[in-house]
């Protein structure tokens, strides 16, 4: 049956769509406007229809009818309304998101407790620390105690604008003061634990160290500059030099990391400490309860600190938290020059006194300064000569017939008095110039050199007057110089070659101080004076003693521990440094003439009889290398001794030109002197070639005159046994910069 034909209006309607399908434009596609007659077909709806585009490529007749067939006005109305609501819904969400994230960025001590660098989760009992970028740098866990139990609560008695507190479960307190240093890059936060019960409580706070480099760790038993991650692990030590003989000689409550973050625990009296024990990635500290002295309250109080970059921190913290090392005319200092040991450890090996005198001076080497570190006195602490010292003393050192009197003597001295040291000991006990136990009224005795011993409490007035006078006895006027001899002292602050134990904490007079009152002591008498351990000591001008260890490092027998010991010591605040020869059994003659190299570069030189028992090599190194000494290294340490005032160390880390330079950080086998030196010693046994670094700036290298771009590696470069490759830093004076000069 056929269809019906369409009614008259229906085709003139269609008509009107071919003419405007006629104008398409089958590429770039037409947008319509307003059509005539399309109210009519849309229910009254002319804005559907006026928002209709042609897609491009060409649209059918077809199509373009079948949209307009199926569009009906009520459902394209409930379309935008739909979408009115979605976009106002997702603008509502964009904008709370903006305020939430803006919030949380800006106000996170609302959140938490703090401010922008610092803030504590007490649920989680974590103390963050963010850097300049909002990142968290440094995460710490308090009292980790493992029978701590309890929430936290704040203390509002002792809240503040400043201060923030929490009350623990067992009723301890923790509050935190933040604030920033003078030069406002570097914020801190002092951290204080009071009202602790008794030591099943004693906080133990621990740090994340899994992410970072650590530097202010010195320790014996492996690679410590810097220390990252599971590298060391040191189980729980009392923090004192030579603790259990694992730790270094020269300690401070002091660590610092490679992004900016430092951590200062400021108590005198000892704490335990551990580094990655058991692999736990947490430096942890606390008060050692067991040698605290029952007199003192217990408390802890530390800072952590955050900067922009280590150095800036660095800097920020040692002059607000160490005093300064005074300054030092260096140059005319008795240890610029060589100090020559003799010791008598190996009686069969080493020739008599006046022979080594003898060897020294046929090959023309200086002798300025001799320790004499032997058994000098007839007892310890008695301060008095054997009859063979004294007579040996007159013969070569005796300003009329004396063929040395022109060198000066250095005498090694402890604390130690032994119960055999016959006057001494007995003023010492009638007088109460002996460390006591607080409880017995007791002597503390120990064992020294297999004798007991007592020890000079030289917090004591009358204990130092005591001992000006009898070290007096012993500075017999006769040099050149009209001054006593001898003219310098090497402190000995062991007992059985260990530092004085921990023990002697508890219950006795504060070791520390003696150590640094007995030394401040030694320097009024003579301004030269030698120590082998140093904690809390930055205040004195007293040059300290870096041993050298010897290690297997891929195989290879390397000097080990003195470059890095001697960073480390300058960072601790203590600058004027000696570093001491291996023993002569762990080494052959090139790994001597090795250690002799990086020696001449240290601020303090010391030289053993050993060197007589190799053959020539060492001592005409030593001859050759005096006069460059003399020439090149004094000259530019005396340019910077000024800058300790600064807290500036002598010898400095790589990272210290420029601490962005991230490849500077892991270097512990080079060093700089000042900024204008840098020094790449060969360490181990049979290698004449190495890997330098050289750090921002250009560098001449001292021997071959050759000028090298900074922030590169020099791969395999060729350093013969008789030589210490050496840089000077070089600016061009075009660049408006510094212009170092060439030392040569």
């Amino acid at each position: 049956m056929d269809s019906e034909p369409p009614p008259k209006n229906d085709l003139k309607r269609e008509k009107e769509h071919e003419k405007l399908l006629s104008h398409s434009d089958p590429v770039k596609g037409v947008h319509y406007g307003n059509l005539g007659g399309a109210s009519e077909i849309t229910g009254g709806s002319v804005s559907s229809l006026g928002t209709k585009s042609l897609s491009q490529g060409g649209t059918s007749k077809d199509k373009y009818l079948k949209s307009l067939s199926e569009e009906e006005a009520p459902h394209a109305s409930c379309k935008k309304k739909i979408l009115r609501v979605v976009v106002t819904f997702l603008f509502i969400v964009i904008v709370v998101g903006i305020i939430i994230i803006w919030s949380f960025h800006e106000g996170r001590s609302r959140k938490n407790i703090g401010n922008q660098y610092f803030d504590f989760v007490s649920k989680q009992r974590v103390l963050n620390v963010y850097n300049h970028k909002d990142d968290i740098v440094l995460t710490g866990i308090l009292k980790s105690s493992e029978l701590d139990i309890g929430k936290v609560e704040k203390c509002d008695e002792y809240q503040t604008d400043d201060v923030f507190c929490f009350r623990f479960g067992d009723d301890t307190i923790f509050r935190f003061f933040p604030y920033t240093l003078e030069n406002a890059q570097v914020h801190c936060n002092d951290i204080v634990w009071t009202d602790m019960k008794n030591n099943f409580h004693i906080p133990i706070d621990c740090y994340d160290i899994e992410f970072g480099l650590w530097y202010g760790l010195p320790n014996f038993k492996g690679s410590f500059w810097p220390v990252k991650g599971n590298a060391v692990s040191i189980d729980k030590q009392t923090y004192l030099p030579y603790g259990n003989e694992v730790l270094g000689q020269i300690l401070e409550n002091y660590w610092f990391n490679a992004e900016g973050s430092a951590i200062i625990v400021h108590q005198d009296y000892p704490i335990k400490f551990s580094y990655n024990d058991n692999n736990d990635n947490k430096l942890c500290f606390s008060l050692d309860f067991e040698n605290l002295k029952q007199t003192v309250i217990p408390t802890i109080n530390y800072t952590i600190c955050q900067g922009p970059d280590i150095k800036t921190t660095y800097l920020a913290t040692r002059n607000s938290f160490f005093p300064h090392t005074k300054l030092i005319d260096i140059a005319n200092h008795d240890f610029s020059k060589i100090i020559w040991k003799f010791e008598n450890r190996y009686k069969n090996n080493h020739k008599t006194f006046g022979e080594f005198l003898h060897n020294l001076n046929t090959v023309g080497l200086p002798i300025n300064m001799i320790e004499y570190d032997t058994d000098w006195q007839e007892n310890v602490g008695d301060f008095k000569f054997t009859e063979r010292i004294a007579n040996e003393l007159s013969l070569y050192f005796n300003v009329d017939k004396g063929k040395y009197s022109h060198s000066k003597v250095m005498l090694p001295v402890t604390l130690a008095c032994s119960y055999k040291a016959g006057e001494n000991f007995k003023v010492g006990a009638d007088r109460d110039l002996f460390v006591k136990d607080i409880f017995t009224q007791g002597f503390k005795m120990i064992h020294y050199k297999g004798m007991s011993c007592a020890l000079w409490d030289a917090t004591k007035t009358e204990t130092r007057d005591f001992l000006i006078d009898a070290l007096g006895s012993l500075q017999q006027k006769g040099t050149v110089e009209e001054t006593l001899y001898p003219q310098a002292f090497d402190f000995k602050t062991t007992v059985a070659n260990k530092a004085i134990h921990h023990t002697l904490f508890r219950n006795t007079s504060d070791i520390n101080a003696i150590n640094s009152e007995f030394a401040a002591l030694l320097l009024s008498a003579n301004k030269s004076v030698l120590i082998e351990t140093a904690y809390h000591m930055q205040n004195m001008s007293m040059f300290v003693e870096i041993p050298t260890l010897v290690a297997n490092k891929s195989g290879k027998k390397c000097l080990d521990y003195m470059i890095s010991g001697a960073l480390t010591a300058g960072i601790h605040g203590y600058p004027y440094v000696v570093s001491l020869a291996p023993p002569e059994d762990v080494v052959d003659t090139e790994l001597l003439m090795r250690w002799i190299e990086v020696a001449m570069y240290f601020p303090g030189l010391q030289v053993t009889n050993a060197v007589l028992n190799f053959d020539g090599r060492p001592l005409n190194l030593l001859k050759n290398l005096s006069s460059l000494r003399e020439s090149v290294v004094i000259p530019a340490y005396s340019e910077i001794v000024p800058d300790i005032k600064e807290g500036k160390p002598l010898l400095r880390p790589l990272w210290w030109i420029d601490p962005l330079d991230f490849k500077t950080l892991r270097i512990s086998d080079q060093f700089l002197i000042g900024e204008s030196i840098m020094v790449a010693p060969v360490l181990c046994l049979g290698d004449r070639k190495r890997d330098i670094y050289l750090p921002t700036g250009r560098w001449i290298h001292s021997k071959t005159m050759t000028s090298y771009a900074g922030k590169q590696w020099l791969k395999g470069f060729a350093v013969s046994l008789e030589d210490i490759a050496v840089f000077y830093l070089h600016k061009d004076i075009s660049n408006n910069s510094t212009q170092y000069t060439h030392l040569s």
